[in-house]
Order: C-alpha cells, then sequence, then structure tokens
C-alpha cells in the first residue's frame, strides 16, 4: 500500500534500479520475507515490535465483541481510476477521483485498492482465494483500509474487467477507463463489518490504521485467482499476526 506523503508504504511505483534514498528491498519469501522485514531496516521496526499488527485471524467466539457499531456511510461514486500496475508485490489500482467514506465524523477519500492472495485476513481460521484492500486517506493523514474477501464462485465483474489490462510483469502499468469500475459504484450505509486497530500489511508495518473488513465476502472464479497469482509468480499474504490485547468489534 502506498502514496507519497504515506513513505512508500503503498507502493505506487515500483523502481527498476535502488536509489539512495529508497527503502531496502522485501519480498514475501526467503531472507527478504515477512519473518524477516523487521531486520531489514530501522525503518521496518515495527514489523517486529508493533502490538497492533496487521493482518489478523478474526475467531468469532474468542476476540469478537458486539459493539453495535454506527454503519458507515459509503460514496462509491463517480469512481474515476488513473492505472493499473504490477507493484510486484500486488496488483494496484491507482485512484484519479471518487469514493469516499464517513468513519468517526472524518471523510476518508480512496486512493487505491490492491490485490491479496490468498487472502491476509482469516476467518475462523479460513483463508479465501483473495482479499481486495481499498486504501483510504483523510484529509489530516489518517488510514483507513476496507477489505473484502473474495470466495470461490462466480467470476467477480470488476476483476474480470481489469484483468483485460493486467500487466504481466512488475513496474508495467496500464492506463484505465472509468466504465472498468461501474460495477463497484454504490452509495450506502454499511453496517455489516468488523472493525479493528490494525496497521499497514506491507513494510514499514505503520500502526494506527482503521481496519474495517466486510462480512459478506463476494465470489471470484478460480481462473481469476490463477490470473493474478501467474503474474505476481508467489503468493502475496503476510501471515495473521497476534491479536495481543485487541478485540474485534462488529
Amino acid at each position: 500500500m502506498h502514496i507519497l506523503f504515506l513513505l512508500t508504504v503503498l507502493c505506487l511505483a515500483p523502481a527498476t534500479t535502488l536509489l539512495a534514498n529508497e527503502p531496502p528491498a522485501w519480498n514475501y519469501e526467503g531472507d527478504t520475507g515477512p519473518a524477516h522485514w523487521a531486520e531489514l531496516s530501522p525503518d521496518y521496526a515495527t514489523c517486529g515490535t508493533g502490538k497492533n499488527q496487521s493482518p489478523i485471524d478474526i475467531e468469532m467466539k474468542r476476540n469478537v465483541v458486539d459493539a453495535k457499531l454506527p454503519g458507515i456511510k459509503m460514496n462509491y461514486t463517480m469512481l474515476t481510476p488513473q492505472q493499473i500496475i504490477n507493484t510486484g508485490h500486488s496488483i494496484e489500482v491507482d485512484m484519479r477521483s471518487g469514493g469516499e467514506i464517513e468513519l468517526d465524523g472524518k471523510t476518508f477519500t480512496l486512493k487505491q485498492f490492491h490485490f491479496h492472495s490468498p487472502s491476509e485476513t482469516l476467518i475462523n481460521g479460513e483463508s479465501f482465494p483473495m482479499e481486495i484492500h481499498f486504501v483510504h486517506t483523510s484529509d489530516d493523514g489518517e488510514l483507513a483500509v476496507v477489505s473484502m474477501l473474495l470466495m470461490p464462485g462466480a467470476p467477480h465483474p470488476t476483476v474480470d474487467k481489469l484483468w483485460r489490462s493486467l500487466p504481466p510483469e512488475a513496474g508495467l502499468a496500464a492506463e484505465l477507463p472509468s466504465w472498468v469500475l461501474k460495477d463497484l459504484e454504490i452509495e450506502k450505509t454499511e453496517k455489516d463489518y468488523f472493525r479493528y486497530n490494525g496497521s499497514l500489511t506491507t513494510p514499514p508495518c505503520t500502526e494506527g490504521v482503521r481496519w474495517i473488513v466486510l462480512r459478506t465476502p463476494v465470489t471470484v472464479s478460480k481462473p481469476q485467482v490463477e490470473a493474478l497469482q501467474a503474474v505476481l509468480g508467489h503468493a502475496n499474504n503476510r501471515p495473521v499476526q497476534p491479536l495481543h490485547a485487541r478485540k474485534v468489534m462488529k
């Protein structure tokens, strides 16, 4: 996940050469995989020392409390994408405009969304074939991530349209017409969700991120999942992190 003023956490523009002011390379396997992120740079220390890390396993009988959460106003209208990019870590869609949620009296604007396969979030220990993270920022720089879990089934219509422009290699990008996101456009108050305090799931694993996990999965087809895995060449899910003293609210 990254936006310029949010350091490099959202991976908006992968580079072919490592510049002096760029952070150390990280990945999902081997010596630069999740188990070693905290060792790669002092800037990544929170990946190992943080107590509010994401993702997590949402266990309904152990860590979920009924907090009677208020509905979240979602105004996903006039969605205008900028590009789809293969960052090497994920497939990401950068937004030009459109998409807002109202949370805790603040407006958070959709900046990008990206894909993980298999899912990073687990429900009662269950993994899903795919997960989409919709990354939002407020005017004062705070982050809110809306997680959509995808279960096996019919093709996802938006994924189907996006995959027509799927960049086959890391560093490649393609411009997108606005119509590819039409199926994502909604204007509603979302009441069916889990909420917890978490972090970015990639280095530097910054905490203080509001996590919203939609409770009703949507479907994705096996070929759509396989297409994502093929262009990335590896799984891109960080293992679940200890919950510590946190509770998940619903």
